[in-house]
This record gives C-alpha cells, structure tokens and sequence, in this order.
C-alpha cells in the first residue's frame, strides 16, 4: 500500500514538471523575442563544434519549397568558419544577433551558436579584438523584432579586428577573403562590418566600393538597425596567405589575378604592363630606364645602408626612388608610385603587400633576414607574385648582413639556431653586401626582358 502510495506521488510530480515545462518554454520564446536580449544572456543551444560542415534542411516545405537549403556552415578550415542563412535572415545590430526565420509548419527546434566572423579563428591574441556574432535559427514569431530596413540583395557579415592597420593582415586576413566570399554576387552584396576604425574604412574605401555598390554598414555605429535580408553569409572563406585557390572559387572564375587587377581598377592605377626590356643597348622599346622602388622601414629589419643599395641600383641601369607606406599615409597616392614601377625591393614585411598595386609583368624582390624565414617568406609573398603574373626574386641574406652579426659572436645560438623567429623578426636589420645583393638586382633586370 505504501509501495503505491509512492508510485502516485511520484507519478503527480512528474506530470506536474511536465506541465511546468509546456507552459514555460512558450513564455520563454515570447520573452526571447519581445526584449534585444543582450548577447552575453543568450544560452548556447546548438553548437556545430569540429565538423567539416553543418547542413540543416526544412522538413516540411510546401512542394514549390521542398528541398530548399536554410542554413550551411562550413567549419572545415584551419583559418575561418563561414555560415549560410537564406529565408528570412534578420541581422540585430544591437547586440550582434543574427537570426533566421523558420516558416511555422517546419518542424526544426531553435538551434543558436556563436562566431568570430574573422579568418584567424585559432589565433587567440587576434580574436580578442573580434566582436563575437550570436546566429540563432528558430521558428517564426509574432515577438520576432521587426525590420528597421529590408533589402532584396544577400549580405555578407565579416570583421575587421585581428590586427587591423598591418597592411599584410588587413588582405590576407579581411580584403581577399572578403573577394573570395563576395565576388560571386557580383558588387550586389551589402557588406556588414565590425571592429573597423573609421581611418581604416577610407583607407579601404576605393577598394570596399569595387567589391560593393552599396555603402559598407558599420555595424559599430548603427546599432539601433534591424536589416532584414534573403540571404546571409557570416564570416569569411579563406584559401591561403595573400592569395587565391582559384580551384576552389565558384565555376573556378576568380582568381589573384583578377583580385589584382580589380585593386588597380579601384584605385584608379594607369599601368597593367611593366616594361619589356630588349636584350642589348639599343632598346627602342624602352624611351625609359626601368623604376625600381625600395620599400623603407623605420624600425626593425630596416635597410642600413639605403644610400649604397640604390646607387648599385642606378649603376645597372634601375630609376632608383626609395618610398615608405605608412599605416595612415595616403594610400592611393602610394599606390600610384608603386604602379608606376617595374621592380619592388623590400626586406620580408608588411610594406611588400605594396606588391599588389604592381602592372603585371613587374618583379619583387624579397630580402630574408635571418630567421629561417625562407619558407614564410615564400608563402607570404613568393607564390602570391606568381599568382598575380609578376616575377619574383628571393634573397636570402648572410649571417654577416645582419646586424645581430654586431651584437654576438659568430658562434653564438642566434646566429646558428634559425628557429627563434621572433627575435629575427623584432631585433635585426639589415646591412646588404652590395656587390652580392647586385646579382640579385641583375637577375631582376633579366626577368624585364623580352
């Protein structure tokens, strides 16, 4: 008797949590809804952890519908995570929210979870400074915020972040994967930002408005918008450093190439050929000597000996001008300079991103501190001139051309262990054997010729 006096008890209790339950979750979903509810109280209901992709699908579509895709995420890269949302995609700019919108007979429970739309997703010191996007995809909703603007054109959502104002992190990490993601639509993609400091979107705007006809939404500084959109793209794709896998790209149509050639567009640059030198003395296809620009550097891994390296320059032959891009310079009117060039010469850094505004044709020499840094350097620089159409030239400087050569003894671990990359990368500049830097410089000339 007692034994079915406890059974009911506990029969009552578990129909009352039941009740409970059936009556909670909707006023939770309305509550969800009616307030912006702020990022940091929005529970992670769904995460879609380490998988190469994520695939959701409506269940219940009318026929005309059936088998349309709603949301694909693809997790698979080392660098970026991108996610697809189509339907009714609301992005809340208040507290970085993103929602899409389920038709009430598709019978999907809620699933949220949580992005750094940024391509250096396991680089901890750079996604610090990376606002974090919430995406949620839920049943539709009386309480759903409504639309402050709405637009037929898709969206792409993406930071600046990372380390915004580095200009070799500002195209390897946001301008290239940013053409990767938004070629495909074709300039009709608005173009969704975070974390951009207002000097960094004039630096870029030349460039912003070749990749999109409308104009970049801050979303910094517009918070008080609900944009609803057809179709939304969340974070960027990312192929390689500085460069394009045009394998991998829609109907394999984009390349670096073409990335290059849309900076020289936007930038208005004059020059798509460096010129083509005649083997011999009597070049009469060349009214002018070949420009050869030295990108300077202030602090570390700067030229020593800058006055000597561009008179061996001018000695064969070179228009020798020597030029720093500064992190808030006048970039169109650098751009200009450096197109105006046939050869670009620099010690492995930021300012070799300058190769980018070159006329096809052109060559870049690289100068490699110690460090083994040889394959970075490559990676960084060597193989996105191939990928552009320039020509490349690596040098790789000797252990007395460095000036840790003056601060320890031969013998000592820095200078025969290559492996302590930051103190080469921080500590060391650069004092070129002229008369062995020469061959390489001759070897640029060589690459001029027909």
């Amino acid at each position: 008797m007692v034994t079915d006096k406890k059974i009911i008890s506990l029969t009552v209790k578990v129909g009352l949590v039941l009740f409970a339950v059936c009556i909670l979750a909707p006023i939770s979903l309305m509550v969800l809804f009616r307030h912006a509810v702020p990022l940091q109280t929005l529970r992670l209901l769904f995460s879609a952890g380490p998988t190469s992709s994520v695939m959701w699908e409506e269940e219940k579509m009318d026929s005309a519908n059936k088998g349309e895709l709603l949301c694909e995420c693809d997790m698979s890269s080392l660098r970026s995570d991108v996610c697809e949302l189509k339907g009714d995609v609301r992005v809340i700019l208040s507290n970085v929210t993103i929602i899409a919108l389920l038709h009430p007979s598709v019978s999907v429970r809620r699933r949220s979870w949580r992005m750094k739309p940024h391509a250096r997703k396991n680089d901890g010191h750079t996604l610090a400074n990376v606002t974090e996007v919430l995406v949620s995809v839920t049943p539709s909703s009386p309480y759903a915020p409504g639309c402050t603007a709405e637009s037929a054109a898709p969206a792409v959502v993406f930071s600046v972040g990372g380390y915004a104002g580095n200009m070799f992190h500002d195209f390897t990490d946001v301008l290239i994967p940013l053409f990767i993601t938004a070629s495909r639509f074709r300039s009709d993609a608005h173009l969704l930002v975070s974390d951009a400091p207002p000097w960094w979107l004039d630096k870029y705007r030349p460039l912003l408005r070749g990749l999109s006809r409308h104009a970049v939404i801050d979303m910094d500084r517009q918070s008080a918008e609900v944009l609803c959109y057809p179709h939304v793209v969340v974070g960027l794709s990312f192929h390689k450093e500085m460069s394009i896998d045009t394998a991998k790209t829609l109907g394999g149509h984009y390349s670096m190439a073409g990335f290059a050639h849309l900076v020289r567009r936007s930038y208005g640059l004059e020059r798509d050929t460096a010129i083509r030198l005649l083997h011999g003395s009597d070049n009469i296809e060349s009214p002018r000597r070949p420009r050869l620009l030295i990108i300077s550097r202030k602090t570390t891994r700067a030229f020593t000996n800058m006055g000597a390296v561009a008179q061996a320059a001018a000695m064969l032959g070179y228009e020798v001008i020597v030029g720093e891009a500064e992190q808030h310079s006048d970039l169109p009117a650098f751009a200009r300079l450096v197109n105006s060039c046939d050869v670009l010469v620099g010690v492995h850094g930021a300012g070799l991103t300058n190769l980018v505004f070159l006329p096809p044709g052109a060559v870049v020499v690289q100068v490699v501190p110690l460090g083994g840094l040889e394959a970075m350097a490559r990676d960084d620089f060597g193989e996105p001139a191939g990928d552009m159409g320039l020509s490349y030239v690596q040098y790789r400087i000797a252990v007395g051309e460095s000036t840790l050569a003056e601060l320890y003894p031969r013998d000592h671990r820095v200078l025969r262990d290559l492996a302590l990359r930051s103190e080469y990368l921080v500590g060391q500049n650069v004092t070129l054997d002229v008369a062995r830097f020469s061959g390489a410089l001759s070897r640029a000339l060589e690459l001029l010729h027909h």
